[in-house]
């Protein structure tokens, strides 16, 4: 009955799609971007009806800040067509192909003009207008060039303002939707593969785990640039892009940990209307259809809505497993003036699925004498009713609201509220190996929580200029509750009868009875923290800015039981960027971190202490260039992270920490985006990591940290023929490459070195398109990650997916 859904639903959908087909041109009308000013694309160029095609770009100074709100009209015979630049400078439009004027104007800016011709090529033109200061008309130099696809050149993470990327002295790594679609991204794994210094994946399935700079920083998404419920997997299908922002970001954010954050950017509503739906089927009886719908809902284009839907249903390479999600995305968008936005958002998600485990190292990646590898596919479970069976239900709501009383004082409001659910069912996790090397004993381990995110973050900015200096300074405070209650269940940890064995090579499942469980966990607590910050961008002469500023935190944490937890912290942050010659911007910065822990250190027999928050510090230098007009994007990073108060198990005294664990790691990083020719774009990245123990009571010094290869290369590349009879047909290579890493926190085995390699291939036609990718074409045999010897993930075998989508 389910295969018959979906096939339903793409025989409608076609049936829409061949009415809607135009044969004279083989190519969609482009959707228009997310989160940049749209207007309707004239009729046609001197009266000749085209398909659209998209222009955009960033209009900025001479020293490549973005001049917000600029007004860009376009002219070309009797059409003309107007519309503003966000805060940002950003712009885009859709326009049939051809040869415009182009005239571009902003208060306290001379006025510019040029001729631009827009390409006839889904890729689309760029064009970065130059304003220069003063009230004469200047020609505008920078020449237009087809589009650089994978690159993103604003970004509001580092700095929480509309600065260009150039002038944050931070390293930030963006994957925008561009990217991510052309590799049919599905989780957030598959995204931040592309991001130099970050390695994804861990030790068990439908999580999100990664490590940055080669300290774990799991579970510190954020949402929108507020911290995120940290449950299932976050659905990539309702992301605009996904950003990295590497090292400490206390300074804004708080409670953070050293190595980086990852901040998903969803998707948001926009004037024009438009309609994205496809379906996409694949290995694994793999089937997803999904919608994306939005658009103006009154004739004056003040109040326009936006809908991401998905249902989601797949096995896993493990035997026995599933998962299935329901995925509703609305948000509205009120508009009344350019000065004035509200944006309401929400999310209706659920989740269920049965779980696979991870599997011991014996047999995966150290070798088993006598029984011999051991298959990926092995499940661990058993299959009773609702064994190892999972479920999430989540609702959120949020309100972001933007308001400039003039072009130097703008009022940000973002805040959002979510609801969590989880229930665990008998989930059998790995207790210990027997002496035969293929015996697992294993517990049962049911737990229900649910849990609550209340938060806002309130600021202000203001700009001005004096002593030939241009401040933009930003004053916010933000707040984050998280009540939460769990209670789990399971057995008698002490006797060694209740464990449950299971012969790996050849399991049978249903040999053992189903015991009762006992409650092992009753927990309700309430954390809670809240922050002042301050930043200040300077711009000083010759093309030097500085950007500085801290962060003071108070923490609470409430446990049932036991006393509160508070504390405090202080975070700074200063950098400067020099803009040494053309594109080509240098910078240097050191900021701190500041993370609150849990956990207590043993004093005497009657007394303990709390563990004191876990903190960082970062030195960063590096280079951000943009050559060839912007077809190439450029940036290399050296960094340095220092981690103190780590806390370790004492061993004398169970249950608690000593704080005596120091870590460092040092390194480089290298990423790049090319469009060497219309219809090719190329995106890439290298990272040396060398992330060691300095200080710890059982670790020697020099031991690596888990799961942080030293060297990381990622590469993928896609080139559209861009005429002739197969025009519209685009090809899609590349792969990424790990060397070995640490197994565990001691360091007692490694998991070997992978390189895995991808592959696409897509048609355009008129308003459909197909596409199909291909996911470890080689089949290689890897590993995501690791906790220890018992906890070993294999990574995922050979993936085929093909997906048909229709743009109205």
């Amino acid at each position: 009955m389910r295969p018959f859904l979906p096939v339903s639903f793409a025989l409608a959908l076609s049936s829409i799609a061949v009415m809607h087909t135009v044969a004279e041109d083989p190519r969609p009308a482009t959707k228009p971007a997310a989160n940049a000013a749209v207007e309707p694309a004239p009729a046609g160029c001197d009266g000749r009806r085209g398909t659209p095609r998209r222009l955009s770009g960033v209009v900025t100074d001479s020293s490549g800040a973005g001049v917000p709100r600029a007004q860009i009209t376009l002219t070309c015979g009797t059409l003309r067509t107007q519309i503003t630049a966000d805060a940002a400078g950003a712009y885009v439009v859709s326009v049939p192909s051809g040869e415009y004027q182009i005239d571009v104007e902003a208060p306290n800016f001379g006025a510019a003009s040029q001729k631009v011709n827009v390409a006839d090529s889904t890729s689309g033109t760029v064009l970065n207008p130059v304003l220069q200061v003063g009230n004469v008309n200047s020609a505008v130099t920078v020449t237009a060039t087809e589009g650089n696809e994978f690159a993103t050149p604003v970004s509001s993470g580092g700095t929480k303002t509309d600065l260009p990327l150039a002038e944050v002295p931070q390293a930030i790594s963006v994957v925008n939707r561009s990217l991510m679609d052309s590799q049919a991204v599905v989780k957030l794994d598959d995204a931040l593969k592309n991001v130099p210094g970050v390695i994804a994946g861990g030790y068990y399935d439908g999580w999100d785990y990664y490590r940055i700079r080669g300290f774990d920083a799991s579970f510190n998404t954020y949402i929108d640039g507020l911290r995120g419920g940290n449950g299932m997997m976050e659905e990539t299908w309702g992301l605009e892009s996904v950003e990295v922002l590497k090292g400490p970001s206390s300074a804004l954010y708080g409670q953070s940990v050293l190595g980086g954050l990852v901040n998903i950017v969803t998707r948001k509503p926009v004037p024009d209307f438009f309609v994205h739906a496809q379906v996409t089927a694949g290995s694994f009886n793999f089937v997803d259809p999904a919608i994306d719908i939005g658009g103006s809902l009154n004739s004056s284009r003040t109040v326009y809505g936006r809908l991401a839907a998905l249902y989601h249903s797949a096995n896993t390479f493990v035997d026995y497993t599933y998962r299935h999600r329901y995925y509703f995305a609305p948000s509205l968008t009120w508009k009344p003036r350019s000065s004035t936005w509200l944006t309401l958002t929400g999310r209706i998600q659920r989740d269920n699925g049965r779980q696979g485990m991870p599997l011991p190292a014996i047999g995966t990646v150290l070798p088993n004498p006598g029984n011999g590898i051991l298959p990926i596919s092995t499940y661990i479970g058993e299959l009773e009713a609702n064994a190892n069976k999972m479920s999430q239900a989540n609702q959120q709501f949020g309100v972001q609201f933007h308001h400039s009383f003039s072009d130097n004082l703008i009022f940000r409001e973002n805040a959002r509220f979510a609801w969590y659910q989880q229930n665990w069912n008998r989930i059998y996790y790995p207790g210990f190996l027997g002496a035969d090397n293929r015996t697992l004993y294993r517990y049962p381990y049911s737990f229900y929580g649910p849990w609550q995110t209340h938060e806002t973050d309130t600021s202000i900015e203001g700009r001005a200029k004096f002593l030939n200096m241009e401040h933009s300074a930003l004053l916010g405070l933000d707040f984050y509750r998280n009540p939460s209650t769990g209670k789990g269940s399971s057995i008698d940890f002490s006797d060694l009868t209740q464990y449950e064995p299971l012969d790996l090579y050849k399991p049978v499942y249903g040999q053992n009875p189903v015991q009762s469980l006992i409650v092992v966990s009753d927990t309700k607590t309430v954390t809670q923290y809240t922050g002042l910050y301050l930043q200040d961008h300077i711009r000083l002469p010759k093309h030097v800015s500085i950007t500085g500023g801290g962060r003071f935190d108070w923490a609470k944490n409430e446990s049932r039981g036991s006393a509160n937890q508070n504390g405090h912290g202080t975070t700074p942050r200063v950098g400067v960027t020099w803009q040494a010659f053309g594109q080509t911007a240098v910078y240097a910065s050191f900021s701190k971190s500041y993370l609150p822990q849990s956990g207590q250190v043993y004093i005497d027999a009657t007394h303990a202490s709390y563990l004191p928050p876990e903190r960082g510090q970062q030195w960063e230098g590096g280079v951000k260039s943009s050559f060839l007009n912007g077809k190439l994007l450029a940036n290399a990073a050296l960094f340095q992270l220092d981690r103190k108060n780590v806390a370790t198990a004492n061993q004398a005294v169970p249950n608690f920490y000593l704080v005596t664990g120091a870590q460092r790691s040092r390194g480089v990083e290298l990423e790049a985006t090319l469009h060497p020719l219309a219809g090719w774009n190329i995106v890439s990245s290298y990272s040396f990591i060398n992330a060691i123990v300095t200080n710890d009571t059982t670790l020697p010094t020099g031991t690596p940290t888990l799961n942080a290869p030293k060297h990381l290369f990622n590469m993928w590349s896609t080139y559209e023929i861009p005429r002739g009879p197969v025009r519209g047909l685009t090809f899609g290579f590349g792969g990424r490459h790990y060397t070995d890493q640490s197994g565990d926190l001691a360091y007692s085995f490694r998991l070997p070195a992978y390189g895995i390699v991808d592959a696409s291939a897509s048609y355009r036609r008129g308003h459909a398109m197909w596409q199909l990718n291909a996911n470890n074409i080689t089949n290689k045999r890897w590993y995501a990650g690791s906790y220890n010897n018992l906890y070993v993930k294999p990574g995922e075998p050979r993936v085929v997916r093909g997906t048909m989508s229709w743009n109205f």
